[in-house]
């Protein structure tokens, strides 16, 4: 499982802020991310004092070792 993890930091005590999106476009055009994050903190959707931080792509995988209740 792949996912996009955008970080927002706040400016005053450095405390973050992730918002996580599952199944990220293959190509992200860095420009594009950074003025889509900053719509999310223009519409108020990231608290006042918060920033952009950073993005990456997180990628999971899981093996069920044991699964005793089916």
């Amino acid at each position: 499982m792949k996912r996009l993890t955008l970080v927002f930091r706040n400016q005053t005590d450095g405390t973050a802020i992730r918002i996580n999106l599952s199944e990220p476009i293959a190509n992200i055009d860095s420009a594009t991310l950074e003025a889509d994050a900053q719509v999310l903190i223009d519409n108020g959707l990231v608290p006042v004092g918060y920033v952009f931080d950073e993005a990456k792509v997180v990628e999971t995988n899981t093996n069920v070792l044991l699964d005793l209740i089916q």
